[in-house]
């Protein structure tokens, strides 16, 4: 299992919740984070209109997509107080919200298990351990749990 969270994105009013992939591999110098195509149209951020080009080089090799300077707020599902105005870059390719390294180390996420899907933010009190949840459906959600529940439920 990836290391995946439940966020808010924020934009002119609008709210989505979804899920996260925290990718350590997406190395940024600034708060990046990669969303799909219809993600940004309900966010309005599609047709790209105000955007300029960004290229990333990706195990796929060199793409040219659109990149939005400071575009949305990103909330951690439980921490209002936890959130960052985020660059946006679209990327057709992607099914889901990628966090890149910079993004995840300024909102204090610690992954403790990829396979389990464990993680904490690096404030937590010690005996909180968060899960997340792959429900049948594919959407995913995060709940704290205290240290010591073992019984975790991956649906497939």
């Amino acid at each position: 299992m990836a290391g995946r969270i439940k966020v808010r994105l924020k934009r002119d009013g609008l709210n989505v919740e979804t899920s996260a992939l925290l990718n350590s591999v997406f190395e940024t110098v600034s708060p990046d984070i990669v969303i799909p195509v219809e993600l940004a149209k309900r966010l309005g951020l599609r047709p790209p209109e105000k955007s300029v080009s960004t290229l990333l080089d990706t195990g796929g090799g060199e793409v040219v997509l659109p990149f939005y300077k400071s575009a949305l707020e990103l909330i951690l599902e439980d921490r209002e107080n936890k959130n960052l105005l985020v660059n946006v870059i679209v990327n057709p390719h992607i099914s889901e919200v990628l966090i890149s390294d910079y993004v995840a180390s300024f909102l204090g996420i610690v992954l403790l298990d990829f396979k389990r899907g464990l993680w904490r933010l690096i404030d937590d009190p010690p005996n909180i351990v968060r899960r997340v949840i792959l429900l049948k459906n594919g959407n995913l959600l995060s709940n704290m749990y205290l240290l010591g529940i073992s019984n975790c439920c991956f649906f497939k």
